[in-house]
């Protein structure tokens, strides 16, 4: 049967509010991206944020999913932000067949248009069958993927690589490669232009170091073999359900030195740091392009937390 979108009736919007809140709640928690009482905090915070206005935020659209027969089959929330909509929380009663998530993605595509969206952007956690079902096979590809490891395995450095503090003076050529190569991937993700990409990667440097190297919280570090510096990594501190958590930031094989291994043994120097600052779980952030990074990292047992998926309109 053909399926439509239809506007949520605005007396419907807090039962529908509170159902949505808890769906991202669980979805958090099963897939593993935040647990106990920080998907609750992120929750909260998110709803706040996209929706300040309740069902009358000029930006977000909550849709019912109906039949031919108006038979209600589930509910849709997007949200536009700039010229790329959101596709946020997809619920149905029963699965969709393919031929109703092909007509689902064709409205949800005019709809966009019609907002002046240039891409879509869907948030999938992997244990959500419904979203996955929907994007998958219709034009969305993975542009970032969320990971984590836990708990750290007992994993060692080779000691013919030596992983050590970053030298003050190494930190300035540093920062200013990681600036420019986050921007760089950024578009190559096909998330933002050059432009807005540039903006952006700023925007978080200065966020996550306002006290540059002194910044609480962040390590940084240089793995050399025979004296020769062949990669970089940065750990930043976070807390996850009030435990230590440690984050990659940055992790760089020098362009010369790849296919060496350096990278594996970059990354056990990541776990190996994670346990002396006293976490328990890392985690990082990979673009979806970067097949050979996210190959790794599944190879020492990292696990998907949440992907996000684009579409080009």
């Amino acid at each position: 049967m053909p399926v439509h979108l239809k506007p949520l009736p605005a007396g419907r919007f807090d039962e529908w509010r509170a159902a949505a809140r808890q769906r991202l709640i669980d979805g958090n928690r099963a897939s593993g991206r935040r647990i106990g009482d920080d998907a609750i905090a992120f929750a909260d915070e998110y709803f706040d944020e996209l929706l300040p206005y309740g069902a009358a935020t000029p930006a977000a659209r909550v849709m019912r999913i109906v039949d031919e027969g108006q038979r209600e089959l589930g509910t849709l929330w997007l949200v536009l932000a700039g010229t790329k909509l959101f596709l946020l929380d997809l619920a149905v009663e029963a699965e969709l067949t393919g031929t109703q998530n092909d007509e689902l993605v064709a409205r949800i595509v005019t709809i966009a248009r019609d907002m002046g969206a240039t891409q879509i952007s869907a948030p999938v956690f992997p244990p959500a069958a419904a979203s996955r079902a929907l994007v998958d096979g219709r034009g969305f590809t993975v542009a970032s993927i969320q990971m984590v490891l836990e708990p750290l395995p007992l994993r060692e450095v080779s000691p013919h690589v030596v992983v050590a503090p970053m030298p003050e003076e190494r930190f300035p050529r540093f920062l200013a490669a990681s600036e420019e190569g986050f921007a760089q991937d950024l578009v190559e993700s096909g998330r933002y232009s050059p432009e807005e990409a540039a903006a952006e990667s700023h925007r978080q440097l200065v966020e996550e170091l306002p006290d540059g190297l002194a910044t609480p919280g962040q390590e940084f570090f240089t793995a050399a073999v025979d004296g020769v510096e062949v990669g970089i990594l940065w750990l930043g501190m976070r807390e996850r359900d009030g435990r230590a958590h440690a984050f990659v930031l940055d992790i760089e094989v020098a362009a010369d030195q790849r296919r060496r291994g350096y990278g594996r043994e970059l990354m056990h120097a990541a776990e190996r740091e994670a346990r002396r600052l006293g976490a328990d779980s890392i985690g990082l952030h990979v673009f979806g392009f970067n097949s050979a990074a996210v190959e790794l990292y599944e190879s020492l047992g990292y696990r998907r937390t949440e992907e996000s998926l684009l579409r080009e309109l």
